[in-house]
């Protein structure tokens, strides 16, 4: 990883030095032999920043500022694994997976390891009910965009403040 590749707003940095400091994830994880195939994991380490990083990467967008920040609100939008039991599903996605379980009454998801909750919610984000997301994330040149996206998306979230 290029440290220039994980330039942020000075809000975003705090939220990530927070979430390292107390989320618990910071260690590193060998992935399964079925998640080496995945374009884009490398070393699932469990933070925010790296499944930014990591969920880009698979999609092959570009991991600048812009998409980045975007990625950091949207994740602190939903809290998933920091504020609540969403273990390692930092976008609190409902895609069930074997091995998944339930943390709440509309079915957010707990995943057993790192590459398993990032490949769910790679999962999750390519069923065909995201496309505005997908292509304002491609299109890499406005958190606001992606923000926007999402926010008018199926998949729930408010509130992502996101800028670049």
């Amino acid at each position: 990883m290029r440290p220039s590749a994980y330039v942020c707003s000075a809000a975003a940095a705090g939220l990530i030095l927070a979430t390292i400091a107390t989320s618990g994830h910071g260690g590193g994880r060998i992935l399964p032999a079925s998640m080496a195939s995945v374009p884009g994991i490398s070393s699932g380490s469990g933070n925010q920043v790296q499944f930014a990083h990591d969920f880009l990467a698979a999609l092959h967008d570009p991991q600048n500022t812009c998409d980045m920040n975007a990625m950091l609100g949207w994740e602190q939008a939903e809290g998933g694994g920091v504020t609540n039991d969403a273990a390692n599903n930092f976008l609190n996605t409902t895609q069930r997976e074997p091995g998944s379980w339930s943390i709440n009454s509309v079915g957010v998801q707990a995943y057993p390891s790192y590459a398993e909750g990032l490949a769910a919610n790679l999962t999750a984000i390519r069923n065909g009910l995201y496309q505005p997301v997908l292509s304002a994330l491609a299109a890499g040149n406005s958190a606001e965009d992606v923000a926007v996206a999402i926010e008018n998306s199926p998949w729930g979230t408010r509130s992502v403040d996101a800028n670049c």
